[in-house]
């Protein structure tokens, strides 16, 4: 903490204003959540009989029974461990005697549904041929998430983190059912992207500006936690309803609660300062130390104080650029361009493998998913360890992945004939596994990434990554269309991927020990970590 750091030195590391301020800002993650995955609710897979190929003649949609015996093929899906039919074709000389060649079958051209739940799926016909846009649906919410990324850091310039988060809660309260209620494909693909990018407007780090030491370590790797707890809660809200649009009904009024609660979510007061507004900094300094019950200081001195501040942070460097970023050394440019790509691959294996829990069949879809997101909990607290407690997390981090990548792609060896419960828990096992060392990986790229480059270029690093990130993980739902190729085959691409990608972090990326070791014994290692900004 520098000595003009009159901010951080009122507030202190950390207090009762810094937990409940923190812990209000988190809730933003649950909604977030929620619209991210709620694909995995919305979309859901149909079962045998709620789709067939539409009769020739009326008689024969009186007994759809008979008629998709008669006119589609069986096959038995592993999936879901039960019989089906291949609605996609249909037998192609089928006569008013309903006789058939079976061996002559011709694609299906017309469909009819008869939803138990109206998915996404029955209501835009998203099989077959179209199957593969239940994927671009879920591409166009990631697309969303970087445009609105974008816009926030550009709003940012003129308006003040908390005034961000409370257009974002707005925007979202009007689009979410807007999203869930669009008449055609095309319509709900824009507003699904609308609103993925509110949802992106509103997760702004104000905890950052607050905190200082450990504590912001802490609080910057435990700001996903609230994402899986959104996930865990995810299966309980979508159970209720028997309509995908009535879900995203479900998802969006909630918003309501954080807009009440908007009211105690501080601004940043550093932004405040640096755009000349010091009455509501001392403000915001003033509500923490009632909270913090600090009593030993002058308002006037703290008031004069922040004048000073504000005035010199108004003379401050502007911040780098995207290009100045890079404007290192060789040595620290690889270790940048590997970071890079670390993030982007590990976050599309993050979205790949949750919403993989689909081709874990439609019976354990609820149970399935909140042990995900128990899973990405667990991960994130390995991570917060690694962090804390070792120099060498990237190491560990790359030897956690190629570990659980290994036990993962083991899965194809489940003999066919296991039964399928037990067969179904141990690929469920393999993945979570497999999740849990990506949450971890994810937890220390948020939190550790910037401590590549030197203090000044921290902030727009981040930003980089972020942004980096976003714009690759566009393709990650078209990891789990190759379902169709086999139950595990998303997995195992996935596996190939972490592996991978952890050997390349394991050897081109290092960084200082995140909080330095104080131990007088220890020095000599600190001085050399601390060098490494002039490598």
């Amino acid at each position: 903490m520098s000595d003009n750091d009159v901010v951080g030195q009122f507030l202190g590391p950390f207090g009762k204003w810094q937990l409940r301020s923190t812990l209000l800002i988190y809730l933003v993650k649950i909604p977030s959540a929620w619209f991210m995955a709620c694909l995995i609710f919305t979309a859901k897979s149909p079962t045998p009989g709620e789709i067939f190929c539409k009769p020739r003649h009326e008689h024969d949609s009186k007994n759809a029974s008979s008629w998709i015996d008669l006119a589609h093929k069986k096959t038995f899906n592993q999936i879901e461990n039960e019989e089906s039919f291949d609605f996609c074709m249909v037998n192609g000389n089928i006569t008013e005697t309903m006789s058939a060649d079976i061996n002559a079958t011709v694609e299906c051209s017309d469909f009819e549904n008869r939803p138990t739940f109206n998915s996404i799926i029955h209501q835009y016909n998203l099989f077959c041929s179209r199957e593969a846009l239940v994927a671009l649906s879920q591409s166009f919410h990631l697309l969303g998430v970087l445009i609105g990324g974008v816009i926030a850091f550009y709003m940012l310039k003129r308006f003040s983190p908390r005034r961000v988060m409370l257009v974002g809660m707005i925007a979202q309260l009007f689009l979410g059912p807007i999203t869930g209620f669009a008449p055609t494909y095309e319509l709900h693909l824009f507003f699904r992207c609308s609103v993925a990018a509110t949802c992106s407007m509103m997760c702004i780090g104000i905890m950052i500006d607050i905190t200082s030491g450990k504590y912001r370590v802490i609080t910057t790797c435990l700001f996903e936690q609230f994402w899986s707890v959104g996930v865990i809660l995810l299966p309980g809200i979508s159970s209720w309803w028997s309509d995908w649009s009535t879900i995203y009904l479900a998802i969006s009024l909630p918003t309501v609660a954080l807009i009440i609660l908007y009211y105690w979510i501080p601004d940043s007061p550093r932004w405040l300062l640096k755009n000349g507004k010091v009455l509501e900094a001392l403000q915001v300094l003033k509500d923490a130390a009632k909270v913090n019950s600090t009593n030993n200081f002058s308002e006037d001195d703290l008031s004069k104080q922040l004048k000073e501040l504000a005035e010199l942070m108004r003379y401050d460097s502007p911040q780098p650029t995207l290009l100045s970023l890079w404007n290192v050394s060789f040595p620290i440019k690889l270790k940048l361009f590997f970071a890079h790509v670390g993030w982007s691959v590990y976050l599309m294996l993050y979205y790949a493998s949750l919403l993989n829990v689909r081709a874990m069949g439609r019976a354990y879809l609820e149970v399935n998913t909140a042990i995900a997101g128990i899973s990405e909990i667990i991960g994130t607290f390995i991570a917060l360890y690694l962090i804390l407690k070792t120099g060498r997390k990237w190491t560990y981090m790359s030897q956690l992945n190629i570990a659980t990548s290994v036990i993962a792609y083991s899965a194809n060896y489940v003999p066919v004939l296991f039964p399928s419960f037990e067969r179904m828990m141990v690929y469920m096992f393999t993945a979570m596994l497999f999740k849990m060392s990506i949450s971890t990986s994810l937890a220390i790229f948020i939190t550790s990434m910037t401590e590549i480059v030197p203090e000044d270029k921290k902030k727009m690093c981040n930003y980089s990554g972020v942004t980096c990130s976003r714009t690759l993980v566009t393709i990650a739902p078209f990891i789990g269309y190759f379902v169709i190729y086999g139950q595990l085959v998303p997995q195992t691409i996935m596996c190939v991927m972490n592996v991978c990608i952890s050997l390349l972090i394991a050897v081109f990326l290092k960084t200082p020990r995140t909080l330095p070791i104080k131990s007088p014994s220890l020095l000599k290692n600190q001085h050399n970590e601390e060098s490494f900004y002039k490598i």
